[in-house]
């Protein structure tokens, strides 16, 4: 009797584990995610791990697993282990029509694109004896988050900029276009009497006279170099510095309602030389530009700055007159100031922001018609 009691038990057990294997991943679906979709060098993020149980039956230990790149730091989880990547395990106990939400916070310390990925649900036979897996194909999901380049205090390359654009405006308003009109002021002796506004001048009775602005509007550009050195150690410091206050400063000017050309010494093609973006307000460029400077460019073929630089200068020889241009590199060499004087011609004016690890005792640099700017990291 106690043999056939055994036995039953046994087998009651046994079916008990089999039915729980067939049916313990049944509506039970795992969600990673990051709040934002985006965040820059140095800011928090928010990861979430979601799970929900949808079926009466409860899970009473699961667990769940996945991995992200390497880049990411987080600071209040635990279960985590890193290697070439960073690898979170967490265990649940899921109660039948149960959703389970853990948020953590996530430092980002370097640029890229973070997707979890390698998602898994494993939980225990009912008896300890197995483990279980759900299939790959189950509900499982995981959505990324593009970190983006250091927000860098570049209120001083601004400065420099607007005094180069006042200078460039100021000049080009010797030459007016008499077909725009700008305003109405009072005469004064440098003004040919053809400009005066007779019907003003009879409703004031003060000689006034019509003043004109110019058809074209100043553009502003912006060459990065994002090659580095591999035998200096602070090479890639400083390539990230350059990044980030290039980055910053479209940020910066796009929201003046400024018009950006933005170009990067990598190639976007087999037979290209540097990658552009024209940003504008309201447009998507900026976006795109943001994107792809979360890419790993030391494991991309780069153009020479310099080469860049003068290849640009040959395709547009003549411009210049109504244009500013930026290059942030780290490599303030002969050959690229030379390149940069040979893009500005005649008329235009540059600014070379050379990426350094202390400003500390240097000045601002004229060379020509090029400003050189050493520029520090101020954190």
């Amino acid at each position: 009797m106690l043999f056939v009691f055994l036995a039953g038990a046994g087998l009651a057990l046994f079916l008990r584990d089999w039915l729980y294997s067939r049916i313990w991943s049944k509506a039970l679906s795992m969600r990673v995610f990051f709040s934002q979709p985006h965040i820059c060098v140095g800011q928090t993020g928010e990861l979430t791990e979601e799970i929900e149980n949808r079926k009466k039956q409860s899970v009473p230990v699961v667990e769940i697993g996945f991995r992200i790149p390497m880049g990411l730091e987080f600071t209040d989880a635990e279960n985590i282990q890193e290697s070439d990547y960073i690898y979170k395990r967490d265990l649940f106990a899921m109660e039948g029509m149960e959703r389970i939400v853990r948020r953590y916070h996530v430092e980002a310390r370097r640029r890229g694109y973070y997707r979890p990925d390698q998602l898994s649900i494993h939980a225990p036979s009912f008896l300890f004896r197995y483990e279980y897996r759900m299939d790959p194909s189950s509900p499982v999901q995981g959505d990324g988050m593009y970190v983006y380049a250091r927000q860098v205090d570049c209120s001083l390359i601004l400065k420099v900029l607007d005094s180069v654009l006042g200078e460039k405006e100021s000049a080009r308003r010797l030459y007016e276009d008499p077909f725009v009109f700008a305003s109405i002021r009072q005469y004064t002796p440098q003004d040919p009497m053809k400009t005066v506004n007779w019907k003003a001048t009879a409703r004031t009775g003060d000689l006034m006279v019509n003043t004109y602005a110019s058809v074209t509007s100043l553009q502003i550009r912006i060459f990065l170099d994002v090659s580095a050195d591999q035998n200096i150690a602070f090479s890639e410091e400083l390539r990230e510095l350059s990044v980030g206050a290039a980055a910053s400063l479209a940020r910066g000017l796009v929201s003046r309602d400024e018009s950006v050309s933005f170009l990067i010494n990598v190639p976007d093609g087999p037979d290209g030389r540097f990658t552009e973006f024209k940003i504008g307000r309201g447009s998507d460029a900026l976006t795109k530009m943001e994107e792809f400077l979360t890419a790993d460019f030391s494991r991309m073929e780069v153009t020479p700055f310099p080469d860049m630089v003068a290849q640009t200068a040959d395709r547009e020889s003549g411009r210049g007159a109504d244009e500013v241009c930026v290059f942030f590199s780290e490599f303030d060499t002969p050959s690229l100031r030379e390149s940069i004087k040979r893009l500005l011609g005649r008329q235009g004016s540059g600014i070379l922001v050379a990426a350094v690890r202390s400003a500390q005792n240097r000045a601002i640099e004229r060379d020509g018609e090029l400003l050189i700017l050493p520029f520090a990291d101020t954190e």
